[in-house]
């Protein structure tokens, strides 16, 4: 028996258009130099959904100080802590400081992949998070260079192999009748494994281009000319198509700049203690990390209302269109500044709590709230085609 394979492991061009399909925000018009990003993000998600968004997804006013009202304090301590020592916690060894930062920058481009939840977790039992920690732990482990260089020479063979992606699904007759020879077929999970590399090398083909030879050297300069989270999610927007988190729906720019701002909140847990230029002191007015997870979990607990077409279409696992995304995870934006506000402005509880209580510690909260095991059952919203969550 021969087996052949319909899909070569090569196809550049096949590739970026793959990686182009899904980075849809690399056209957009962003804010002008010098503007604040972080208030852009609240500014656009507010617009869009008091108007052409409010008919897709709409906030729950009574139902958010119902929220605040029974709020656990001592849960959300205890969440916040352990999402936020993750980036103490890789299992690695590194030889500097620039190599671990280069490492976790590279772990937050890559957080996307929600909507192949269900497919990874049948293929290789991880969801779409873990597999991204694993693959970079991988390439760092093997000492795969993920350096501006060595992102360009990654193939889609390597990214499958680190990041245990099959490329290649089920095999069946290239004749009628005949098993002589096979064919295999595209797996399903194919267009991920296409993202990432397109991702990466992306990626290191405009670091080298900026004259950085990482992505740490780029974190690096950018937080030496401004220690700020806005300045840093700013420069990481217009340079990275694939941080350039922004959908155009109709007439509405809006800017939601998840990966950009994870990027920052992570550097700043990580080494913000121990150096300077990584002390953000805006770090509390990022946004919401917009994905999958915590949308639902705000719907969830009554503080956003999807409407009917949209609950129907999460609850039969069938993809949402673009502006309906879009919708989801602005309104959890807009929510959540507005459990910000009245919690900082109408509980004592809140101004008392440990952890400050922002957009950012928020989805700290909800994204571990998520994976409890009663929670992790709920309905998500799928969106696939996207390198943006």
């Amino acid at each position: 028996m021969v087996l052949v394979s319909e899909i070569s492991l090569g196809g550049e061009s096949a590739l970026l258009r793959s990686w182009e399909k899904a980075c849809s925000g690399k056209d957009v018009v962003l804010p002008p130099a010098g503007t604040n990003y972080l208030d852009s993000v609240r500014a656009s998600t507010a617009a869009f959904i008091e108007s052409a968004g409010h008919e897709l997804v709409s906030i729950n006013n009574e139902g958010i100080r119902n929220y605040v009202n029974r709020f656990d304090y001592d849960k959300f301590v205890k969440y916040v802590k352990q999402v936020n020592g993750w980036t103490h916690k890789l299992p690695l060894v590194f030889d500097n400081m620039a190599q671990e930062l280069n490492l976790i920058a590279l772990l937050d481009l890559l957080q996307f992949g929600s909507g192949y939840r269900k497919e990874l977790h049948t293929a290789t039992g991880r969801g779409a998070s873990d597999t991204i920690r694993f693959g970079c732990i991988s390439m760092h482990i093997s000492q795969t260079l993920i350096d501006a260089k060595g992102l360009q020479a990654l193939t889609l063979g390597d990214i499958s192999q680190h990041f245990d992606i099959p490329l290649f699904g089920d095999e069946r007759p290239m004749a009628q009748g005949s098993s002589a020879v096979m064919v295999s077929q595209a797996s399903e999970l194919r267009p991920l494994a296409e993202c990432i590399l397109g991702c990466l090398q992306d990626t290191g083909k405009r670091l080298e281009l900026g004259g950085y030879s990482s992505l740490a050297d780029f974190i690096i300069k950018m937080c030496t000319e401004k220690p700020s989270a806005a300045h840093l999610v700013e420069m990481l927007a217009n340079a990275f198509p694939s941080l350039r988190d922004v959908a155009q729906i109709e007439d509405h720019q809006v800017y939601l700049f998840k990966k950009a701002q994870l990027m920052a909140y992570d550097v700043c847990q990580r080494f913000g203690k121990t150096d300077k230029m990584f002390a953000f002191n805006d770090i509390e007015q990022l946004t919401l990390f917009a994905d999958n997870v915590v949308p639902a979990m705000m719907q969830h607990h009554g503080l956003i209302l999807p409407n009917k077409n949209i609950i129907a279409k999460i609850e039969n696992s069938q993809p949402l269109s673009l502006p309906e995304t879009t919708a989801m995870r602005a309104a959890s934006i807009v929510a959540a500044q507005m459990v910000v506000d009245y919690a900082n402005g109408h509980s004592s509880a809140a101004t008392k709590c440990e952890i400050p209580i922002n957009q950012a510690t928020l989805d700290n909260f909800w994204w571990h709230e998520g994976k409890e095991p009663d929670l992790r059952v709920l309905s998500r919203l799928i969106y696939k085609d996207t390198v943006y969550f």
